[in-house]
C-alpha cells in the first residue's frame, strides 16, 4: 500500500511538473549545464591599456588569483579592424596575447561587440529597417555578416561570441542618422536580423563557437524593465516565418524557426538597485527563463554577461554582501546560469558615467591604479586610488575558490 501511495505521489509529481501548473516557482530547477565558468569577470582592454603603464600579465594574473574562470571581453569591431574585412594588426596581436593569458589562467573568453561600421555615422546606432532589395538596411546586415565572419576567423580562440550589448536599450538602439530612440518592436525585429546574421558568420567561420544573445538590461533595474516583453517579442518574431533568411538572396521558404540559429545562449544584465533580495532575484530571473521555456520547450543556457554593485549607490560593506548574496542564490537555485560576469575588475574614473556628467561610477573589485585620477567620497573628501582590492575582491575570491595575492598592482599615489 504505501508503494503504492508514493508511486502515485511520484506520478502525480510528473504530471505537474509536465504541465507547469502546480507550482508558482516560474522555473524548472533541474537544468543540467557546465556551470564551470560561473565566476566570470567583465575585462575591457580599452579601459585598461593606458598611457604605457599597463601591465597586462599582472592584471589576468590577479584575475587568475581571484578565482575567474570566464572573461568577457571587449571586442569592438572598430577597435579591432579598420573597416568589414580588413584588420589592424597591433590592436588584434595585442588582443591575441589577452587571450592567450587568459586561456592559460584557465579562463574561458567570450567575446562581445557592440560599436559596427556605419558609414561614418554612430558606431552603436543601427540603420531604420527597411527589407528592401538594395536597401540601406539590407546593405548593413550583409555588412554585418561580414564583418561578424572576419572576427571570428581571426579569433578562433574565442569560445562564445556576444552579438551587441543590451540591444533593448535605447542607448545602443538608436537611428545610425537621426539618433532618434526606436520603439521595442522596432528594437526587437533589428536585433531578431541582427542575431540571425551574426550567427550564421560565427558558425561559418567557426562552427565550433557558440553565439550570445546580446545581453538585455533595465535601466531602472531587474524587474523594473522590458526584459521579459522583449524576450517574447524575439521570439515572436523567430516564429512568424519572417525572419531567418538571408534578404534579397534567398525567400522566405527558408526562413528558420529555430532559436538556436538565431542564439544559442540567452542573456541578460540583472543589474540591482538598492537593497538586495535574494528571494526577488531568483523570482524575477526564473520569470525570464519561464519565457525560454515556453518557447523552446527546453532547457537553454544563460549568461549574466553583466551585472555589478555600484560603491556610489550603497556603500562598499553593503556592495560586498550584495555581491555574496547574488552568487549564492545564483549558485544554489538558479541551474540555468552557466556565468556571472562580474562589471567590473577595476574602477575607471570619470568612464562608464551612468549616474550624469561628474559622477564616478565605482563597480570595481578593485580601486583604479590610475594615480592621476581622483575620486571624492561620499562625506566630500578625496580620496586617490591605489590600485589594491576592495573587500568586494576579498568575498569573490572567497566565493570563487580562488588563492594568492590580490595586490599585486597596489603602489603608493605620485
Amino acid at each position: 500500500m504505501k508503494i503504492l501511495k508514493h508511486t502515485a505521489v511520484l506520478l502525480a509529481a510528473v504530471m505537474c511538473i509536465a504541465a507547469a501548473g502546480c507550482n508558482k516557482t516560474p522555473a524548472p530547477n533541474n537544468a543540467e549545464f557546465d556551470r564551470s565558468g560561473l565566476y566570470g569577470m567583465c575585462y575591457l582592454l580599452e579601459e585598461r591599456d593606458y598611457d604605457g603603464e599597463y601591465d597586462m600579465a599582472a592584471e589576468v594574473e590577479i584575475m587568475k588569483n581571484l578565482g575567474v574562470k570566464s572573461v568577457r571581453q571587449w571586442m569592438h569591431f572598430t577597435n579591432l579592424m579598420t573597416d568589414k574585412e580588413t584588420l589592424k594588426e597591433d590592436e588584434c596581436e595585442k588582443m591575441h596575447e589577452l587571450l592567450r593569458l587568459c586561456s592559460e589562467a584557465g579562463m574561458v573568453n567570450i567575446g562581445m561587440n557592440h560599436h559596427n561600421f556605419n558609414g561614418g555615422t554612430s558606431s552603436t546606432g543601427k540603420p531604420k529597417r527597411v527589407i528592401l532589395p538594395g536597401s540601406d538596411y539590407v546593405k548593413w546586415l550583409d555588412d554585418y555578416y561580414t564583418s561578424w565572419h572576419t572576427l571570428a576567423s581571426e579569433f578562433p580562440e574565442v569560445k562564445y561570441w556576444e552579438i551587441d550589448n543590451e540591444v533593448n536599450n535605447g542607448d545602443f538602439m538608436k537611428n545610425a542618422e537621426g539618433q532618434d530612440v526606436y520603439d521595442q518592436q522596432q528594437m526587437a525585429d533589428i536585433a531578431t536580423d541582427m542575431f540571425y546574421y551574426a550567427t550564421r558568420a560565427i558558425h561559418d567561420a567557426n562552427p565550433s563557437a557558440k553565439s550570445i544573445m546580446g545581453g538585455l538590461t533595465e535601466p531602472a533595474g531587474l524587474g523594473k524593465g522590458t526584459t521579459g516583453s522583449f524576450l517574447q517579442k524575439l521570439y515572436d518574431n523567430i516564429a512568424s516565418g519572417e525572419f531567418g533568411y538571408f534578404y534579397g538572396k534567398e525567400t522566405s521558404e527558408s526562413a528558420s524557426a529555430d532559436a538556436d540559429d538565431y542564439f544559442e545562449v540567452a542573456c541578460w544584465h540583472p543589474y540591482v538597485w538598492g537593497k538586495f533580495n535574494a528571494d526577488y532575484f531568483v523570482e524575477v530571473n526564473n520569470e525570464y527563463y519561464q519565457i525560454i521555456l515556453d518557447n523552446e520547450g527546453k532547457h537553454k543556457e544563460v549568461i549574466f554577461s553583466e551585472v555589478g554593485f555600484n560603491d556610489v549607490k550603497s556603500d562598499e560593506a553593503s556592495a560586498t554582501l550584495y555581491l555574496e548574496e547574488m552568487f549564492e542564490a545564483i549558485e544554489e537555485r538558479m541551474p540555468y546560469v552557466t556565468m556571472v560576469h562580474y562589471y567590473k575588475l577595476f574602477d575607471v574614473g570619470l568612464q562608464n558615467s551612468w549616474e550624469g556628467e561628474g559622477t564616478y561610477s565605482r563597480f570595481g573589485l578593485f580601486y583604479d591604479p590610475d594615480h592621476t585620477r581622483v575620486y571624492p567620497l561620499q562625506d566630500g573628501s578625496a580620496n586617490a586610488p591605489n590600485g589594491g582590492p576592495k573587500s568586494k575582491a576579498y568575498k569573490f575570491q572567497e566565493l570563487a575558490g580562488g588563492s594568492g595575492s590580490l595586490d599585486l598592482l597596489m603602489k603608493s599615489a605620485a
